[in-house]
């Protein structure tokens, strides 16, 4: 499949971080959260000033009929349909009447375990970077965020990739690929992303964040009912079914990988017969040639070749490097995510070494 060619604008005040308000977090951790395990999206809208792109609001895209409860891969192409390009045009209208900023930046879309190299982002990235090349996506990892803190990362599409779609004309050929340098860690450009409070959202953390005593005066009667008081929920071993996954889903990429590699050598194999007939066709052709200019015959041209051949159309390498990036992501999450298991087994092991 071939990306759109867009010619983008130059870039005068490029971007280099996301902020995000603290309610539009809320807000789209809680669609995403709803909707596990299924693939949702929405709109987020901003600004940018000085270098960063401020998101102030958000909103979700309605469900796509019958994509029920499941996992659907017509919602990670939502931005683009019809049904919600109307959809958020009215938003977008309806936001402006009571003074709140409307200006899309980008969306932001849910993933399991980091699965979101896809066809789909791609495509919808070229589309919104087209229209502003400050655009992002955000992806929020509801399964990670679970397990452990707010997993929210934005990124946006390379200078790199960019380059390589419009010289290939969105067809991703080898030629192009090796001319620009492209590889699966050139894909994505990941921003970095704080999270902005308003002042009296600091002010309730801060309340809700004071302890409190069942005597006055009496420290050592400290309960604590807040919702921010340390637990000792990050000491967890549970860490099995979430590595389970991460082996499972890699197995299943390098899967994928080989039989796009499989694909590509099969194009290879046949090109090089195709090539090969070419080359015998020409080397008859000048033969009869020589013979037709002893007879004074008209000759037949080498070019005609074309006319009896026909080369296989080489597969776009856009699925490999998306697999290899999706690869990738997965070995960076088990080594991450074993640090910090490991960090804790050996704690353990020291503990019970001085109890023993």
């Amino acid at each position: 499949m071939s990306l759109p060619v867009t010619v983008l604008p130059e870039l005068t005040t490029p971007v280099y971080s996301v902020v995000i308000d603290s309610g539009v977090v809320l807000k789209l951790t809680k669609h995403t959260s709803e909707a596990f395990p299924a693939t949702v999206c929405g709109l987020i809208l901003g600004l940018d000033a000085n270098s960063v792109l401020q998101v102030t609001h958000a909103f979700p895209f309605p469900p796509s009929e019958g994509s029920g409860s499941s996992s659907s891969n017509d919602d990670a192409s939502a931005p683009r349909s019809k049904a919600n390009l109307r959809y958020q045009a009215d938003m977008i209208r309806l936001l402006k009447e009571v003074n709140i900023e409307a200006n899309p930046i980008g969306y932001y879309i849910s993933s399991y375990l980091g699965g979101f190299f896809n066809q789909a982002l791609v495509d919808n990235l070229v589309a919104f970077q087209a229209a502003n090349p400050n655009s992002i996506v955000l992806v929020h990892d509801v399964s990670r965020s679970s397990q452990s803190s707010l997993s929210l990362k934005a990124y946006r599409l390379s200078a790199e990739f960019l380059a390589t779609n419009k010289a290939s004309g969105g067809k991703f050929s080898s030629e192009a690929v090796v001319k620009n340098n492209l590889t699966y860690l050139d894909i994505l450009e990941e921003l970095p992303v704080s999270v902005k409070n308003s002042h009296l959202a600091t002010a309730l953390l801060q309340h809700l964040d004071s302890p409190t005593f069942t005597k006055k005066g009496d420290p050592d009667s400290f309960v604590s009912s807040s919702a921010l008081a340390p637990n000792f929920d990050s000491l967890d071993l549970a860490i099995d079914p979430y590595l389970e996954k991460n082996v499972e889903f890699l197995l299943e990429s390098v899967d994928d990988y080989y039989a796009e590699q499989g694909t590509f050598n099969y194009f290879q194999r046949q090109l090089a017969r195709e090539q090969s007939k070419i080359q015998q066709w020409i080397q008859k052709t000048r033969s009869e040639n020589a013979l037709r200019e002893r007879a004074n015959l008209p000759t037949v041209s080498e070019d005609d070749w074309q006319k009896h051949f026909k080369l296989p159309a080489e597969p776009s390498r856009l699925d490999n490097i998306l697999i290899s990036a999706q690869i990738n992501q997965y070995c960076n999450q088990i080594e991450e995510y074993s640090a910090v298991a490991s960090s804790k087994l050996f704690g353990i092991q020291n503990g019970l070494d001085i109890h023993n």
